[in-house]
Order: structure tokens, then C-alpha cells, then sequence
């Protein structure tokens, strides 16, 4: 077979008139043979340390380079076949040298380094024995795909920033008294080069710990994507209480330019003193796939170790978190029965998960809940968090793109109909779902709507379109000017966590006054905008993309100067002093172009900054034009632009009022006080109490909450078991744009049995006034009295508050 294919590459190549040529080499007597058999070099790839082939290749860079012969004519008596690379300038090889064999299969590989030359010949000669005889041949290939430090493009050396982080466990457990080594994987999770590398310990507040030696350890070089080991040995003080300490780990390294960065992560060291109480923790955690997918079961897998000496007994081990926006178990219970872990051993569970399609790609968090008794049934609890990585969603989700748009793209006279129209396409992978499409004129005076603005479509499957059209009317008042109109589109899809999708784009509309159709008056405008991204945030950049437009169809128009102006201004007293609303970003506000000509189209794009300080609304900004036509009149023009911002809310929640003990069955009273210190309005606002208890007063509708204002809430809580008791106070709004937005306040609270009050016997005075004055304020059934009366008594004044304001919710 492999005679085969050599004959047939060969006579392929002769019908190509492609001559192959070896150069045999010379005998001790100075003869030159030609060699009947032919060795060619028939392919030529260089891949990277993967296997997978690489498109570019860059100065200082190793990759592999496989070369393919092919052999014709007789090849039983041809062996020992050897590659040698020659010398080059650009290339040298790595590890076994220059010379090897090749394998059964006639492939040879090489580690080669590219320093960055120019030159991308490598010499080649093919050794092999033919009959006992000794024989060469020369060639030559050339690698194409390099990238010479000539040609390559010089970065920003401040912006090549190396990434450091410990992907190695970040909670580790010590015993006191003893000494430990804490092991440290930390990772380059850039794809750039970081040097010189300095990692310290240092401890964070008061702590038992004490960091032996100098808490210093080095790296020379750490490229991206690798990873090093280190480890600090510490010292734990035996009166260490039994708790978690943080360690902060400094790193100060260098990128390949030279530039000096800084910064840290945390491990945490969980101290353990000497005791006989049982005390199970996660030793391992196995995560199979390491990367999730989106509706495909991932096993997760928990190695529970007994840190104790005595055993721990009738164990539950549950997850908490799972629900069906997160993740839901593939089979089975969300539990798992241990009947007991000794002292010193260790058990494992598994359980099979899905992750939601609603959640994005990352790492999400999941509670691993712990339950277990000690030999007396003492119970005990704890929760552990740990994360599974979620594969990205990300072009997964629904994508809505604006295609075939049509509109007047000449004059339109007064009282004529204008038909915009366009294909609504879905380009992703799901259906896009409640899609709102909203097309409207911005001036009134001008065009008015002949249809209806707003239409609705249920869905829109992957690859589908939905065609639609408005129709809009010129009004009889029409002036002779450039008339926008606005396209939003707004739809969701089952990715869709907090907030809609919104495209938009506007087009323009020009209208011609009567008298003034034969003006041969070139008009230069704005016929389509769009924002990137569609909704601007205050404090964030965008970008503004637009379409000038010639509407004239005789007369081209030249030496065109646009600018940007806004005339409205910041408040005087905001930190903006009185500015300007949007500031160029990297450029100025002024466009220039050479010519446009007769019904054509330049388009123009600028990124813009939106002050943190400005106001939730749509600002107008100005385009002044500046133009000559070709006989070099000058013209002047303005078209508006509105520019639609949103502020972000912020809520500011004032420290809970809680009683540090309550008593089971008593009402306890929760107060807090809450403000707007953002710069919008909140709407639909609700405060109220969640928990395993019961509640007097337990929610509040505020409704509009202004910026600036302040609030309070005054509630009862009524626990009805003893022990720890947790609940949520909870606030939910929505923010300017229509986004929900929830932020809860978690509590605590030690609930112990009530007593009965303590009386004195009818025929047993007390021994005297100041004696029995102590017992009273000793007797815990005083306080609780003391406590329900002012309970009671905040109740009353808490209802008498809402009645007074109008705002309880019964009314």
C-alpha cells in the first residue's frame, strides 16, 4: 500500500510538471551518484504544544514543526532516513537537536524557537542509506506564518497587565501548636508574560498565627497560563481560638516591558484547637465535568473528613441553593444519610446537579449543609460554599438584528404618507420572546403616526423574521427640515436575568415645503443614528453612530465641518460644577469630511462620556454643519439628536435595631431607618419582614421614594421556638428603567424559653426594701414584662404613624 502511494504522488506531480530534484551527496572518492529512488518533502505544519495548528507565530515563541516525506520508487532497500535542519537566521531548534530520524510513517518533528527575524528559510537535508550506501539530499522550506519584531505592533506597555491568582484551595485547616505548610498553586490567568516575581505573606488584624522565616518566596518568570507552586509554613499559638484567620498574599511583579504591578489575594487558615468534639469539613471537592453545561448533569462529588477524635454520628449532608433558576438535582434527594464518621476518618457523597440555561457563564455558588450529633446527641450544624464553573451562555441566547430597512429617501411633500419599513431577523440560537416594537416620529408638528406605533410579537424563532411596517403622515404645517423617527425594539428570551434587550436605530424624513421642490439647495442630514449600547448609563461611556446624508440629487457637497454640541448643562452643585453632559472620549467633537456626493451617505462614528452626575432623561445634542456646494457657496445647518440616560439607584440602609435576646412567644420590635441617596426617583418601593416567625406589621408600601428622602420601618417579630432565629428585612423597587431590584438585610437573633414571673409568697415578706428591690431587677419575669410593654407601646405608636400617613396597606 505504501508503494502505492509514493508511485502515485509521484506521477501526480510529474503531470503537474513539477520536476523534484535530490542532490545526492558526494562518495569518498569525490563521485556523484544520482539516486534512482526520489525523497520529497511533501508537507510542511507547525502547531503549538497542543497539537493544533497555529495561524501566526510570534518572536520568542516555541511551536512545533512536522515535516512530511514522501518516497517513490523502490523503498525496500532504502533506511535509516535522518532530517537535519540547517543553520537560519530566524529559527533554531529545541531539545534533541537538529538532526532525527524519522517514524514508520515518514513524519519527523522538531521543537523550534523563532527569535523574531525576518528570514523564514530553514535549510534542510534528508540523510538515508540505499542499499548499503550512503546518500543526501538538500532542500530547503520556508515558514510563512511568522510575525517579525519589524512588523509587529508595539502595545501600550502600561496596558500588558499579567494576571496572579491562587486557583489552589483558599481554606485550609490547621491544628495548634504544630507547624504547617500552607500550599500554594498561584496562576499567570493572562495570556502575558509576568517576571520577577515577589509573593508575601502578611497577616491581616490580631492573630494567633505567626508566619516562620521571612514569609517571602520568588519567582523568576511565570508565563500565561501557567501555574507554580509555593508554600509558607506558619506557627498557630496554642491558646488559638477555633475559628477562621485571613493571611493576605502581596504579589509585586513586572510584565515583559519592564512595568511594575501590584496586587493581593486571600487564603484563609481554619484553626482547630486539641478537643474531643467531632467537627466534619469538606477535604475534597471533585467537580466532573470541570466546566459545566447548560442542561447536562454534572456530578459533584464531596470528601467529608471528621476533624474531631470523637465520632460523629446520624450525619445529613443537603445542598441549599438549588432551585430552578440556579440548578436542580438530576435524580434522587437533595440529602444524603451518613450513619457515622469516626474520629480522624473520612466518608464521601455525591450528587448528580443540571445547571439552569439562565445562568451565565462563570462560577456560581452552592451551600453544602452539614447535620450531625455527637456521642451525647449534641447537635450541630455548619455550611460550606463551594462553586461550580458554568460554561459561558454566551451567543447561546436570542439576537434580534434590524434587516432591509426602508424609508423616503428623497424629498417628501406636506400631507403624503411615509411608509417606514423593515425584517426583524433573529439571528441566535433561542426564541425571542415578548418582542415590543415601537417606531414614533420626534416631532409632531411635522409627521404623525397613520398606524399604529406599537406592535407585538409573541416569538420569534432562531433564523426567522418577522417583516413590519408603519405608516406615518406629513403634516400640512410640515417646514422644510429633516424629521427623525424613532425604531426601539424590546424583547427577552429565557437567558434573561434583570433586564430586557433593546435595540434601537432612527432614521430621517425630509420634507419638502410646496414652492420649494425645484430648490436645487444641496441639504445635508442626519438620516439614521444608533447608540452602542442602546441605553446610556450616567458614568459609563457609549458610542454614537452616524449617517449623514446628501439629500440633493444634482449637487455634490465638499469640505464639510460637523461638530457636536450639548447645550444643557450639569447641576452647578453636583461634582460635575456645571459642565457639559457628555465629553468626547479620546477625540474631539468635531467631524470632518472632503465630499458627499448627490444622494450619498458618509458614516461617522464617536465614543462619548456621560458625567456620573446627570440626570435620568433624554438630552438633545446638536450636529452643526458647515459646507459648500461645488461652485463653493457656503451653508450652514443643525440637526438634533436625542440621547435618552439613566441614572443608577442607590439605596442607603441605616444599621438594624434588635434587642441582642428575646423570648419565645413575646413580640420583639425591629426598627430602621432608610434613604435615597442616588439621583432618581424609586418606584413601587416595599419593605417587609421574612423569616420562620410570625409578624405584627410586617410590610410597608413607601411607594414613590424621592431622591433625598428619608424613611423608617417598624415592625414586630414573634418567634415561636427557642434557639437562633434568622430572618430578612427586604426592600424591593424599581429603578428608573423598569428593572426590579431587591437588597436584603439578614438578622440574627438568640431566642431563649420564657419564664414565669417571680412572686414573693402572701406570708413571706422580703428581708428588706433594697433586698427585695435586687430580686426584682434579678427576675428575668420582670424584663420580660418591661420588654412586651414596650413592645406593645412601640406597636401602638408604629400604627398610629402609618394611619396618620395614609400608607397602610390595608388602606
Amino acid at each position: 500500500m505504501r508503494k502505492f502511494i509514493c508511485i502515485t504522488l509521484v506521477l501526480l506531480l510529474v503531470l503537474l510538471q513539477l520536476p523534484i530534484e535530490g542532490v545526492a551527496q558526494e562518495d569518498a572518492n569525490g563521485d556523484s551518484r544520482t539516486s534512482n529512488t526520489k525523497i520529497i518533502i511533501t508537507d510542511v505544519e507547525t502547531k503549538d504544544s497542543n497539537g493544533k495548528d497555529i495561524k501566526k507565530i510570534y518572536p520568542n515563541e516555541d511551536f512545533k514543526l512536522i515535516i512530511t516525506l514522501g518516497v517513490s520508487g523502490s523503498t525496500d532497500n532504502i533506511n535509516d532516513i535522518f532530517v537535519q535542519l540547517g543553520s537560519s537566521k530566524s529559527f533554531s531548534p529545541q531539545g534533541q537537536g537538529s538532526k532525527k530520524s524519522i517514524d514508520e510513517n515518514y513524519y519527523v518533528t522538531f521543537n523550534i524557537y523563532y527569535n523574531g527575524g525576518d528570514d523564514t528559510t530553514i535549510p534542510i537535508t534528508i540523510y538515508y542509506n540505499e542499499d548499503g550506501e550512503e546518500k543526501s539530499i538538500s532542500d530547503y522550506i520556508s515558514i510563512t506564518n511568522i510575525v517579525p519584531s519589524s512588523s509587529e505592533e508595539k502595545p501600550d506597555k502600561s496596558k500588558v497587565i499579567p494576571n496572579l491568582t491562587i486557583i489552589s484551595s483558599k481554606t485550609i485547616t490547621a491544628e495548634v501548636g504544630r507547624t504547617t505548610y500552607i500550599p500554594i498553586t498561584i496562576k499567570n490567568s493572562s495570556d502575558v508574560l509576568a517576571e520577577n516575581i515577589s509573593v508575601t505573606a502578611q497577616l491581616e488584624g490580631e492573630s494567633p498565627i505567626t508566619i516562620d522565616n521571612s514569609g517571602y518566596e520568588s519567582i523568576s518568570r511565570l508565563r500565561g497560563g501557567r501555574t507554580e507552586d509555593l508554600d509558607f509554613r506558619i506557627s498557630i499559638d496554642e491558646y488559638a481560638e477555633n475559628k477562621t484567620y485571613p493571611i493576605k498574599i502581596n504579589f509585586q511583579f513586572y510584565n515583559e516591558y519592564g512595568v511594575s504591578f501590584n496586587s493581593s489575594d486571600t487564603i484563609y487558615i481554619k484553626v482547630e484547637n486539641q478537643n474531643k468534639k467531632p467537627l466534619i469539613s469538606i477535604n475534597k471537592v471533585d467537580i466532573e465535568p470541570v466546566e459545566s453545561e447548560a442542561e447536562k448533569p454534572t456530578t459533584v462529588g464531596f470528601e467529608l473528613v471528621n476533624n474531631g477524635t470523637l465520632e460523629a454520628k446520624d450525619i445529613k449532608v443537603s445542598l441549599g441553593g438549588i432551585s430552578n433558576d440556579t440548578f436542580t438535582l438530576s435524580s434522587g434527594f437533595n440529602s444524603k444519610y451518613i450513619e457515622k464518621i469516626p474520629g480522624g476518618r473520612t466518608a464521601y457523597v455525591e450528587f448528580e446537579i443540571i445547571p439552569s440555561i439562565k445562568l451565565s457563564g462563570g462560577s456560581h455558588g452552592l451551600d453544602l449543609n452539614l447535620n450531625y450529633k455527637d456521642g451525647t446527641n449534641q447537635p450541630y450544624e455548619d455550611t460550606n460554599k463551594f462553586f461550580v464553573n458554568v460554561a459561558s451562555n454566551k451567543g447561546k441566547g436570542s439576537n434580534l438584528i434590524i434587516e432591509n430597512l426602508t424609508y423616503p429617501d428623497g424629498a417628501v411633500g406636506q400631507n403624503k404618507d411615509v411608509t417606514i419599513g423593515f425584517r426583524l431577523k433573529n439571528i441566535g440560537k433561542i426564541d425571542a420572546k415578548n418582542v415590543k416594537v415601537t417606531v414614533e416620529s420626534s416631532d409632531q408638528n411635522g409627521i404623525v403616526p397613520k398606524t399604529v406605533s406599537i406592535k407585538k410579537v409573541n416569538s420569534i424563532a432562531p433564523n426567522k423574521s418577522e417583516n413590519l411596517s408603519f405608516v406615518f403622515l406629513t403634516t400640512k404645517d410640515a417646514e422644510t427640515k429633516n424629521y427623525p423617527i424613532n425604531i426601539t425594539i424590546e424583547y427577552e428570551d429565557d437567558l434573561t436575568v434583570e433586564e430586557k434587550h433593546i435595540l434601537t436605530q432612527y432614521v430621517g424624513v425630509y420634507v419638502v415645503r410646496p414652492g420649494e421642490e425645484g430648490k436645487t439647495t444641496p441639504k445635508l442630514i442626519i438620516d439614521k443614528y444608533n447608540f452602542e449600547p442602546s441605553i446610556v448609563r450616567a458614568g459609563e461611556n457609549y458610542t454614537m453612530n452616524l449617517s449623514f446624508y446628501n439629500t440633493n440629487k444634482q449637487k455634490a457637497v465638499r469640505n464639510i465641518k460637523i461638530f457636536l454640541t450639548a447645550d444643557e448643562k450639569t447641576d452647578p452643585d453636583g461634582n460635575s460644577s456645571g459642565g457639559n453632559v457628555f465629553t468626547p472620549v479620546d477625540s474631539s467633537n468635531t467631524f470632518y469630511i472632503d465630499s458627499i456626493p448627490p444622494k450619498g451617505r458618509v458614516e461617522k462614528s464617536i465614543t462619548m462620556f456621560t458625567v456620573p452626575d446627570a440626570q435620568a432623561k433624554t438630552y438633545t445634542v446638536t450636529a452643526n454643519f458647515e459646507y459648500e456646494d461645488s461652485q463653493g457657496e457656503e451653508y450652514t445647518a443643525t440637526e438634533l439628536i436625542g440621547v435618552p440616560v439613566i441614572q443608577k439607584s442607590k439605596l442607603e440602609i441605616g444599621e438594624l435595631n434588635l434587642p441582642p435576646e428575646a423570648f419565645a412567644g413575646e413580640p420583639i420590635p425591629i426598627f430602621v431607618e432608610f434613604y435615597n441617596t442616588g439621583k432618581v426617583t424609586l418606584y413601587n418601593m416595599m419593605v417587609k419582614l421574612e423569616g420562620d416567625f410570625q409578624t405584627e406589621n410586617g410590610s410597608y408600601y413607601v411607594g414613590s421614594f424621592e431622591m433625598g428622602r428619608s424613611e423608617y420601618f417598624e415592625g414586630m417579630i414573634i418567634p415561636m421556638e427557642p434557639g437562633e432565629l434568622s430572618g430578612s428585612l427586604v426592600f424591593t423597587y424599581e429603578d428608573s428603567s423598569g428593572e426590579n431590584v431587591e437588597i436584603r438585610e439578614n438578622f440574627t437573633l438568640n431566642v431563649m424559653e420564657s419564664a414565669p414571673m417571680d412572686e414573693f409568697p402572701e406570708d413571706m415578706p422580703p428581708e428588706g426594701e433594697s433586698r427585695g428591690i435586687k430580686k426584682i431587677l434579678k427576675s428575668k419575669g420582670f424584663w420580660i414584662s418591661i420588654i412586651s410593654i414596650g413592645a406593645g407601646f412601640g406597636g401602638f405608636m408604629f400604627y398610629k404613624k402609618k394611619k396618620k400617613k395614609g400608607m397602610a396597606l390595608d388602606e
